[in-house]
């Protein structure tokens, strides 16, 4: 492409990747790589010709200038480059093969609601899993959940973790759940250090907020911050747009360090499970500082010295 702005970015990808004779060259020099390799091995022209005419059951071979076309558009993409020995493929090729190797979810993969035993962490009612929409959803049967005033997440959502479909082969549902949280630890340690779990790029922190008259109203929402719980962290990626809603006593109760004190001074917080981690540590908060937010939180030792931790904008988690 010779123009490289962002805004154009995402329509040329799509039209390079619109036709099957370019998706077929991108499986056939993914397929050239090897396990135990670092890069895959680079295919002469005539090669990949010869294996694109197989894939395709059409013979490129003998007309050149239709194939080089093809090859260059991807080239000039970013998804091949040529190298001594041949073409090969780069990194953002093979994303594309994975990303279009695991589909969709089929409705086949779909579950609807299966209780859980852990109860709910607000309420003590009934939990249940689903999976919907490339999403498992953990949610209560019985009160509004932990994201009342988000209108666009199912009734009573107490989380929910983006799986994908080679999440979901193969496995039952608790198998699915297990990976989905396992997965969703991953994705909250990598934001909180500022990375992207999609795309590796920086990270902002929109929201994080403690609310310090925190009281529910009859729909179980506070009139001071309009939500359910009393703290919220937003966090997106840079680039790429994703991004987590979560809580930040979560993020300082996951941090390594924080594990380590806590464990040091007799608090065993080493069970990163569901059950540990399904609501946020009540623990007492204050602002330490509003612009930037810096928030402390006060985690009480059984005969001890109370550890004191804080959070900032950036995610960065302080034992003080």
């Amino acid at each position: 492409m010779t123009d490289n702005s962002s805004d154009d970015l995402p329509d040329d990808v799509f039209q390079v990747l619109s036709h099957e004779l370019r998706l077929a060259v991108l499986y056939v020099l993914s397929d050239a790589q090897e396990a135990d390799t670092f890069a895959a091995k680079p295919l002469a022209y005539g090669e990949l010709a010869n294996r694109v005419s197989e894939r395709l059951s059409e013979d490129f071979t003998r007309d050149s200038g239709n194939f080089n076309y093809h090859l260059r558009s991807l080239r000039d993409a970013g998804f091949v480059q040529r190298v001594d020995g041949g073409y090969r493929i780069r990194q953002a090729g093979v994303r594309i093969v994975r990303a279009v190797s695991a589909g969709n979810i089929s409705e086949e993969m779909q579950f609807e609601t299966i209780p859980l035993e852990e109860p709910c962490p607000y309420c003590g009612g009934t939990s249940a899993i689903s999976l919907d929409d490339d999403w498992l959803f953990i949610r209560c049967l019985e009160c509004p959940g932990a994201f009342v005033q988000d209108d666009t997440l199912p009734d009573g959502t107490l989380a929910g973790f983006e799986v994908s479909p080679a999440s979901v082969q193969d496995r039952e549902p608790f198998e699915i759940f297990a990976v989905a949280f396992q997965l969703g630890l991953q994705v909250h340690r990598s934001f909180a250090a500022g990375i992207c779990p999609e795309c590796g790029a920086t990270t902002t922190t929109e929201t994080l907020e403690i609310c310090l008259d925190h009281e529910l109203n009859a729909e179980q929402v506070c009139e001071c911050c309009e939500r359910t719980t009393d703290e919220f962290l937003a966090v997106s990626c840079d680039i790429c747009d994703r991004s987590l809603m979560t809580f930040p006593a979560i993020v300082v109760a996951t941090d390594p360090h924080v594990i380590a004190v806590m464990y040091e001074r007799g608090r065993n917080v080493t069970n990163q499970t569901w059950g540990a981690l399904a609501s946020p540590p009540d623990w007492p908060s204050r602002y330490v500082n509003r612009d930037p937010v810096v928030i402390e939180y006060t985690i009480p030792v059984p005969d001890g010295e109370d550890i004191h931790v804080r959070l900032d904008e950036s995610l960065t988690v302080t034992v003080t």
